[in-house]
């Protein structure tokens, strides 16, 4: 019998935070902060432009049974002397099933099913498992667009910051200070037409800044049985661990 210990995944680099992120950036708001920053237009709180976009990607995640759509993910940290950046796809099918597939710069796989996080490094031959029953149907409800603002309206004031073409700019200011503690601000880019997310920023008190850029959405697609299959080659050792909802980066 496998022992869980309370652990955490590649908490020795920037880039177990960095990779981390796109999977628990639900448990990472509600646990996390905003540099200060100039709207060009702020809005009052009920503008009818906000209020549409809202409800547009409201609907849209509610909609949405299964999905696939492209990532970039580019970190900018402090301690890295370039950007570090990641490309992948992310499959989900609700109610409680999604797999992020890292395809560069190396093979990475983040499999949430059956209560449980697979995480999966070929190059380093290792597999790890976390319990995230009770928090598995949250994770993949805000997987489904990338961020429900009307939900988030909660801990952030979302402020109209300006629009280009077809895409609205926001910036979401945390409201809590356990929030701010953590993250400076969120920049969300939406695609005013379908309600989707082209792209957001996470920007950390501390200065650093993850940037997830979106593509090829594939909203509703026939999923073929494999979707969600991790090939594991036999030798590759499990550790199972519980994860650490307060401090899920934390070494």
């Amino acid at each position: 019998m496998v022992r869980e210990r309370r652990s955490n995944l590649f908490a020795g680099g920037p880039g177990g935070r960095a990779l981390l992120l796109p999977l628990f950036v639900v448990l990472f708001l509600l646990a996390l902060p905003l540099l200060s920053t100039r709207a060009k237009e702020p809005p009052k709180p009920d503008d009818p432009r906000l209020v549409a976009l809202l409800q547009k990607m409201d609907a849209l995640q509610k909609g949405i049974q299964t999905l696939r759509v492209k990532f970039v993910q580019t970190n900018n940290f402090q301690m890295l002397a370039k950007p570090q950046v990641l490309k992948g796809e992310l499959t989900l099918k609700k109610p409680d099933t999604a797999l992020y597939r890292y395809t560069s710069p190396s093979p990475l796989y983040f499999l949430i099913k059956d209560g449980s996080l697979l995480v999966y490094e070929p190059g380093q031959r290792r597999v790890i498992v976390q319990n995230i029953r009770g928090h598995q149907s949250k994770i993949i409800h805000y997987l489904g667009v990338g961020q429900p603002l009307a939900e988030l309206k909660e801990s952030f004031t979302v402020i109209w910051s300006g629009q280009e073409g077809d895409i609205v700019h926001l910036i979401l200011v945390p409201r809590k200070f356990r929030l701010k503690r953590k993250i400076a601000a969120l920049h969300f880019d939406v695609d005013a037409r379908t309600g989707t997310l082209r792209g957001f920023d996470v920007v950390e008190s501390g200065g650093d800044r993850i940037r997830f850029d979106f593509s090829d959405w594939d909203l509703n697609p026939a999923l073929p049985p494999d979707a969600f299959k991790v090939d594991i080659p036999p030798g590759v050792k499990v550790q199972r661990q519980l994860m650490d909802l307060q401090n899920p980066f934390k070494p």
